[in-house]
This record gives C-alpha cells, sequence and structure tokens, in this order.
C-alpha cells in the first residue's frame, strides 16, 4: 500500500482564491472639451426620454464616453475628434471615409455629415488619429472603427 503525501505547502503560507495582479495605476481618463462632453450629455438625455431600442445601443455608447472623458476648457488638440472637425476613419478595413462631424445635423448638410448622435458619431467623438474602437451597429453586430486622420475646425 502506498502512502499519500500531503502536497500542499503548510497551512500559514497557503492562500486560497484567484491569483490577483499586482496593483496597477489606473490608466488616464481621455479628454473632451468641456462643450462637447455638456453635448453627450444633452444627448443621453434624449436617449433617456425615448422608448426605441435603437436609442438604448446610443445610451450605453454616449454614457461610456462620458465616464471614460474627462472634460476639459480650452483644449485642442490636433489628433482628436471633436465636433466640427472632418474625420476620416475605416471600417472593418474598408476604404477611408469622410466626414464632418456634428451635434446637430440638419437636413440642409446633406452626405458626409455624421451626427454626434448616431452610432457612428458618438463612438468616434473622443478618439485620436491611429486609434482603434468597437463600433455598435444597429442590427446588433460589432465591428472595427479606426481613425484616420482628423482636420480640426478653423
Amino acid at each position: 500500500m502506498t502512502s499519500i503525501h500531503n502536497t500542499q505547502p503548510p497551512h500559514s503560507q497557503f492562500r486560497p482564491g484567484p491569483r490577483l495582479a499586482p496593483l496597477s495605476r489606473p490608466r488616464p481618463r481621455s479628454v473632451l472639451p468641456e462643450a462637447d462632453h455638456q453635448k453627450l450629455q444633452q444627448h443621453l438625455t434624449c436617449c433617456q426620454q425615448s422608448q426605441l431600442p435603437i436609442w438604448t445601443l446610443l445610451a450605453y455608447v454616449l454614457l461610456n464616453k462620458i465616464m471614460t472623458t474627462e472634460p476639459v476648457s480650452d483644449f485642442h488638440a490636433r489628433d482628436l475628434v471633436t465636433s466640427g472637425c472632418r474625420v476620416s476613419y475605416s471600417v472593418n478595413g474598408e476604404p477611408a471615409q469622410t466626414g464632418l462631424l456634428v451635434h446637430s445635423a440638419r437636413s440642409e448638410f446633406g452626405s458626409g455629415v455624421i451626427p454626434v448622435s448616431s452610432l457612428l458619431g458618438a463612438t468616434l467623438i473622443g478618439m485620436r488619429i491611429g486609434q482603434r474602437a468597437p463600433l455598435l451597429c444597429e442590427d446588433g453586430t460589432v465591428m472595427s472603427l479606426s481613425v484616420l486622420d482628423v482636420l480640426p475646425p478653423n
């Protein structure tokens, strides 16, 4: 008959449970001009008042953007997507598309306008050149969105 030996370290050294990663510094929050941050909050309020299913997805994206960005006064960065800028982007590695990001899209603007109150616009705002992010779609699919270039407003 063979004996079974205890292979665990003495009880004082044994710590059950998951291994935890060493504590690290929290990730710095992205920045966004105060005016854009306030407008995101207004768009979120509109979403919360609506009962349409698409607004639920948009509210999720807007809330995430509000919670992960820091409003900053008098801040301008040439590589940051903000309202009023012309942004070139790619979806799933497809050819580049360009549009003007606006908070209030009017019918006279025509094509080439990206309302911040859309899933694409809410995802783009606050991104930087070279940054990639998931793009939620109305049909429930998720695509990859990349910012290629930004032309800030004049």
